[in-house]
């Protein structure tokens, strides 16, 4: 296993082994508490795991992105890393290839503000889309 992928695993690990996945009355993304190690309870949806993904990802040095997509009717949230993805439904880091159920929509910048792009939705071009821009 890649040293990469072994440290997508750790956080994935970390943030799960402390979140409790609630439903978001309304939609509102709100950062875990200053301080967020990954040893803090967090209850949130996808999107609060995401950004506490991401906290410690920054944390670490390692430049990641949002990527909105479908699930059937259902909007959802994830982390990408270089093709892998960080993802609540999943148990751990999968590459973005392995999910084709996933119908991906916007892609994050790098930075909070940067802006979100649209992703084109055939299969060779999410792959080099996802992995390449990274």
């Amino acid at each position: 296993m890649s040293d990469l992928k072994s440290e997508l695993q750790y956080i994935h690990r970390t943030v799960s082994k402390h979140f409790v996945q609630t439903n978001d009355i309304g939609e509102s993304w709100d950062m875990p508490p200053p301080g967020y190690n990954g040893h803090q309870w967090l209850r949130d949806d996808c999107d609060g795991f995401c950004l506490a993904c991401r906290v410690l990802l920054r944390d670490m040095g390692i430049a990641s992105r949002l990527v909105y997509c479908e699930l059937g009717r259902s909007g959802h949230l994830v982390v990408e890393v270089q093709g892998w993805i960080l993802d609540l439904r999943q148990r751990s880091v999968v590459a973005n290839t392995l999910l084709p159920h996933y119908r991906w929509l916007r892609i994050s910048g790098y930075e909070a503000g940067d802006p979100w792009r649209e992703i084109i939705n055939d299969e060779a071009t999410l792959t080099l889309t996802m992995a390449s821009l990274g």
